[in-house]
């Protein structure tokens, strides 16, 4: 099961200041690949994220959150 950007955004939040998803890429083989913008949950920061499709956007979410905070 994968998971769509805008369920992948809903998950970060849908204020200005929530992390934006600005490029999906799509599944390849078992992960996906996201472009996000850090906006206030990781100021200065924008990463390509890679994800494991299987997971929920929950669990997603906070796999970008994570991989965008860090240094």
């Amino acid at each position: 099961m994968s998971i769509t950007g805008a369920q992948l955004q809903t998950a970060l939040g849908t204020t200005e200041n929530d992390a934006k998803v600005t490029q999906e890429f799509g599944v390849t083989g078992t992960e996906q690949n996201w472009y996000v913008v850090g906006n206030l949950d990781a100021p200065g920061r924008d990463r390509l994220v890679t994800t494991t499709a299987a997971d929920d956007a929950a669990t997603q979410a906070a796999a970008v959150l994570v991989a965008l905070r860090a240094s």
